[in-house]
């Protein structure tokens, strides 16, 4: 499987045809443009688990699993809501036909590489994967899809094995209680009027230049810096966050907040975007600033930098408050050599302002 590229910047073609870059600061899906989408690295998000579960003393593996079963259901539900898809999708050989989508979506995002091994239409699929992001999370992706095409509940079973992992998909009576918790809400979102350097071909941001989409591999590589990325939609990330300081309180705030801060701040390093001097601090903040709309994570509306070292963005759009707490952390960091203090509130539906200052010692 070869993707056909742009002739110009080298992107998959197909990544222009199913998203848009809004001047908002958001990537929507050119399906249905409720769906976000986002660029984060693929080690972020098992990164945070591993800290609550070692910081609580006890496994969140369910949250995580939960809100992204429920968050690709729902995003795969709206690429097949249409009339002619849903009579379509009654007729066995159209639904394999779904399945083979499913296998090049997975290696579009950079979240796995897979292929169908066996696949009884109302009663079970296996497949086999290569390089997933995370075993556990992806059979939670593939579990969501399959119910979204299937219309009923399943469970997903996997096993590792020399050339990759065996995943099985079976429907079952019910999906856990806890589940029906963790549904998809689609925020209200701005409008904006940021404008990104296009390729003049597909229309694609130029900086995405710098990914290396590996479809054979199932790999999405920052060639930069040789870190994994995926393509994912934004409403899991969020589920997750939210349920976590439902469930377990506020304690988990700092945990999340801080391996964002730690992530970005190794990519910064890794780009060379520190030690810069106090005449370069501004260009510096604006150049991080626009990493924002570039992965879809919100649009920096304002900036105020104050005596004492204190700054304030306004993002609108912003795509997780809490992450988002932790990058900007990360870029004050980043100009002023020293760890901030980040507070923040919203300020409206779609509107997040950000506070920093010096961290007292």
């Amino acid at each position: 499987m070869k993707y056909r590229r742009c002739r110009i910047c080298g992107n998959p073609l197909i990544v222009a045809r199913l998203n848009r870059w809004m001047p908002n600061g958001t990537i929507v899906s050119v399906g249905d443009a409720r769906i976000r989408q986002v660029f984060f690295e693929a080690d972020l998000l098992p990164e945070i688990r591993r800290r609550i579960s070692e910081g609580l003393g006890f496994p969140v593996n369910r949250i995580f699993y939960e809100a992204e079963r429920n968050a690709v259901r729902v995003v795969v539900e709206a690429l097949l809501d249409s009339a002619a898809k849903r009579f379509t999708l009654r007729i066995p050989p159209f639904r394999r036909g779904v399945v083979h989508f499913f296998h090049d979506l997975a290696a579009l995002t950079g979240t796995t590489y897979s292929r169908t091994l066996s696949y009884r239409p109302g009663s079970y699929g296996e497949a086999l994967l290569r390089n997933p992001w995370d075993i556990d999370l992806m059979a939670a992706v593939v579990l969501g899809a399959f119910e979204a095409l299937e219309k009923r509940p399943l469970r997903a079973l996997w096993k590792e094995m020399e050339d990759g992992y065996l995943l099985r998909v079976e429907v079952v009576e019910s999906k856990p209680e806890h589940s029906a918790r963790l549904e998809v809400d689609f925020p209200p979102v701005k409008g904006g009027d940021y404008r990104h350097h296009h390729c003049p071909r597909c229309g694609l941001p130029l900086p995405l230049r710098n990914l290396e989409w590996r479809e054979d591999e199932g790999i999405i590589l920052d060639r930069r810096r040789g870190i994994r990325m995926i393509n994912w939609e934004a409403h899991s990330v969020r589920l997750v966050t939210r349920e976590l300081v439902r469930e377990l309180g506020e304690v988990v705030v700092p945990i999340i907040v801080e391996a964002e801060r730690e992530h970005t701040l190794r990519m910064l390093e890794d780009l060379g975007m520190r030690g810069f001097t106090e005449e370069e601090r501004g260009q510096l903040l604006q150049e991080m600033l626009s990493i924002l709309p570039l992965y879809g994570y919100g649009l920096a509306t304002e900036v105020e930098f104050t005596s004492g070292g204190i700054l304030r963005v306004w993002i609108d759009n912003p795509y997780d408050e809490y992450l988002l707490a932790g990058r900007m952390a990360a870029y004050y960091q980043a100009m002023e050599g020293r760890k901030a203090r980040v507070e923040w509130a919203f300020q409206g539906p779609s509107t997040a302002s950000y506070l920093l200052s010096p961290e007292e010692d």
